[in-house]
């Protein structure tokens, strides 16, 4: 005779089989009741099994498309598994396991790394991996963490009460957003600056504006600033390469009498977008606002100095 999580066990195994399940065979095959048998079934359903009464056949079943057996991939599913396995495989060694995880349940056989498609990336920081978990526990629960940073330009390390918000990964690092106690703020921390971090059990009321909102007015990782209109003129000859993609949400374009092209971007400050302009050098002018053009042609001229150059 079997204990109740046994028989559990064996009707699961008979209705996806497809065998023909009826009370009275259950009960026969279980040695139980027929009250008993309606309960186990009533506590599989109350468990998420999808388990519904065939009238017309006259046995219990799964409804149509579910199954306990591992599912088997498409050749389009099984290449876009192995896509996804590959890029995301980048973001870390915790995400890699946890994707070999997925495979392991998903199939009996490991699906092929696709190797004609390439996806560069470079190599991710170590030692936020121990954080990211945490952060997402603690955003996913509303929980306040308590964490010793040290900001990029910082001298020594700050610690404080923040409430985490989101994640992003941007140019190859991992950053969260989130409410900073210290400075009654929001700010954006990078996970390889975090000296130290702890989940508290106290808990915070999330902000109704969503993480989309707020990303698509950031240029790279940057999002404190107020907003600014910034107005670049690219060369001719480089017009096909900025055309050739979108780079920000907010941007516009517009051709020129003399053919260079005109660029329009909203961001928030311009800390994201200065090292964005800078790698178009020499083929690019800032036109406004004012301070960016100026600024712009300060750290020109100080490059010039550090090579020799008056």
């Amino acid at each position: 005779m079997s204990d109740k999580f046994d028989s559990l066990i064996i009707i699961l195994n008979r209705i996806d089989s497809k065998a023909k399940v009826t009370i009275d065979s259950l009960g026969t095959e279980l040695e139980r009741s027929k009250r008993t048998i309606h309960r186990y079934i009533t506590t599989l359903v109350t468990a998420g099994f999808p388990i519904e009464y065939d009238r017309d056949n006259k046995t219990y079943g799964f409804m149509d498309g579910y199954t306990l057996k591992k599912p088997h991939l498409s050749v389009e599913e099984a290449l876009a598994f192995s896509l996804a396995k590959q890029l995301l495989g980048n973001l870390g060694p915790g995400l890699q396991k946890s994707l070999d995880t997925i495979e392991e349940k998903i199939s009996l056989k490991k699906y092929p790394e696709v190797p004609h498609i390439i996806f560069t990336s470079g190599i991710i920081p170590s030692g936020t991996e121990e954080y990211f978990t945490s952060i997402h526990q603690a955003i996913a629960q509303h929980q306040k963490m308590k964490i010793s940073y040290r900001a990029f330009s910082a001298k020594k390390d700050t610690e404080s009460t923040v409430n985490p918000y989101y994640l992003f990964f941007n140019d190859n690092l991992w950053y969260f957003r989130g409410y900073y106690e210290a400075d009654k703020a929001v700010r954006t921390f990078a996970l390889d600056r975090i000296k130290s971090l702890s989940v508290l059990d106290r808990y915070f009321v999330p902000p109704i504006k969503t993480p989309e909102e707020e990303l698509s007015a950031a240029f790279g990782a940057f999002l404190d600033g107020e907003p600014v209109d910034v107005v670049l003129k690219f060369e001719e000859s480089y017009k096909p390469l900025i055309l050739r993609k979108t780079w920000h949400p907010s941007q516009n374009t517009r051709e020129l009498p003399d053919g260079s092209l005109e660029v329009t971007f909203r961001v928030k400050g311009l800390d994201g977008i200065r090292n964005w302009v800078y790698q178009w050098l020499p083929h690019v002018e800032v036109i406004a606002p004012k301070k960016f053009r100026d600024t712009f042609l300060d750290h020109l001229k100080d490059a010039l100095k550090q090579h020799g150059r008056n």
